[in-house]
């Protein structure tokens, strides 16, 4: 007699997946925003020198220089950070839960600062930002996503 065949679904519910591609996206979004910066350095100082007049031109390019190089580091940990929990995220470890939201949440809070800063990410800015709240929406209140993370702990 012929068994029937078992399919086995994802052990990973759908809205931890969904959330794990959500912060795929956030993650390209931190590698590609100091490209934009460096590709656009121009632009980055003229804004600069349009906000502080009373800067010289040598202290423009060293601000130029500073903003390009910070974004950089910064965003460059927060891609790897994201990488990390994209990963980890499967294991439906609670700490990855957490770090999640964490740095998700301080992440919306600091893109304030980047749009306070210069205009040349408007547009990204609110389409990220929604992203990560999703992120941690979809960790946290969907049964499936408390289910998953309370039975790893």
């Amino acid at each position: 007699m012929r068994q029937p065949v078992q399919v086995t679904a994802s052990r990973t519910p759908t809205p931890v997946q969904t959330a794990r591609i959500l912060l795929t996206a956030v993650a390209i979004s931190h590698l590609v925003v100091p490209l934009v910066m460096e590709l656009n350095r121009s632009t980055l100082r003229d804004q600069i020198a349009a906000q502080h007049p009373e800067f010289g031109a040598a202290e423009v390019g060293r601000s130029t220089t500073i903003a390009v190089t910070s974004g950089a580091a910064f965003h460059g940990i927060l891609l790897v950070l994201c990488a990390l929990l994209v990963w980890k995220l499967a294991t439906g470890r609670p700490w990855t839960r957490r770090l999640t939201t964490v740095s998700q949440l301080l992440s919306v809070v600091f893109s304030v600062v980047s749009w306070s800063s210069s205009p040349m990410f408007h547009t990204t800015i609110p389409i990220i930002s929604a992203a990560q709240i999703l992120t941690v929406v979809l960790l946290w209140f969907p049964p499936t996503a408390r289910e998953f993370f309370a039975n790893r702990s």
